[in-house]
């Protein structure tokens, strides 16, 4: 059994209650924002339900205690047999099923998560979006607090410094995989291999940001199929639901557009490029990787 579906959707359920610890509940730009709302308000129904068992304790708080809860829980329910494979530059398992063990790999399965947005966050703050007041770039803000609101000069150098505490805890709390996408290979931090670790772990850590150019190559896909039903259907909702992500994708570039007739090539072009890109960066970071070893 592949246990990543249920990590995912246990991520997602997480980062609602993440989002309450960072985010004041009277903020008016959530509330008219149309993809933060609903995020808003399943956290706000969930933690005013519990808030009772918890003796009125703050809002924040109780969030704090959901997103622990939560973390055990999945460690509770994880199959041992079933496989929970996290990938941040290295790939890496639950090291054994002792219980502690688990609930540290939960734990780092949401810490991965958030270097994920964090990283994506990043990229898109390059590329200009930050200046933007679109709804996806302002879900994207919120979602990526308290990284978002650290000066943009210095996001690069901390999520460099996130992605290395996470690889040096995923390489100590789980043991490595066979069959995997991440690179090979342990960190040793005693005698002659501290130096080459400590350079494999910057490796890793950029590795892992690189990690992150297939899951938006993924996104742009859904977003092209989407928007091809959407068409076909004539579903208003979904068409404005894919062009505004297609056009957070594109960045400046949706203001070139590669056009065939009625058709806009330009998501497709995305797509291979994106594609051409992670091969060329992670054959790079392969080879520095290697000579390393």
């Amino acid at each position: 059994m592949n246990f990543s579906t249920w990590d995912t959707l246990f991520n997602l359920l997480l980062i609602a209650f993440w989002f309450r610890i960072w985010t004041d509940d009277e903020d008016r730009n959530v509330h008219f924002n149309p993809y933060l709302a609903p995020i808003a308000r399943l956290s706000r129904t969930v933690l005013r339900f519990v808030e009772p068992v918890f003796l009125g304790l703050r809002p924040r708080v109780v969030a704090v205690i959901a997103i622990g809860l939560i973390i055990t829980f999945r460690a509770l329910v994880a199959p041992r047999q079933a496989v929970w494979m996290l990938t941040l530059g290295l790939d890496r398992q639950p090291l054994d099923g002792a219980l502690p063990h688990v609930i540290a790999f939960s734990a780092l399965s949401f810490g991965c998560f958030l270097f994920r947005l964090w990283g994506i966050s990043l990229l898109f703050t390059w590329v200009g979006a930050h200046r933007s007041q679109e709804h996806p770039v302002s879900m994207l803000h919120y979602l990526a607090r308290p990284f978002s609101d650290v000066r943009i000069d210095l996001r690069p150098l901390f999520l460099l410094l996130y992605g290395a505490a996470l690889i040096i805890l995923l390489d100590r709390f789980g043991a490595p995989v066979r069959m995997g996408f991440g690179l090979p290979g342990t960190l040793v931090w005693s005698g002659a291999e501290a130096v080459p670790s400590f350079l494999k772990l910057v490796v890793l850590a950029i590795a892992a940001w690189v990690q992150l150019l297939p899951l938006l190559q993924s996104l742009m896909l859904m977003l092209i199929i989407g928007s091809w039903i959407s068409m076909f259907t004539h579903s208003q909702g979904l068409a404005l639901l894919c062009r505004d992500w297609i056009n957070l994708l594109l960045g400046p570039l949706r203001r070139y557009p590669i056009r065939v007739g009625m058709f806009d090539l330009s998501p497709i072009v995305f797509f291979f490029v994106i594609g051409l890109a992670h091969a060329l960066f992670m054959s790079i970071i392969v080879a520095g990787y290697n000579a390393l070893a």
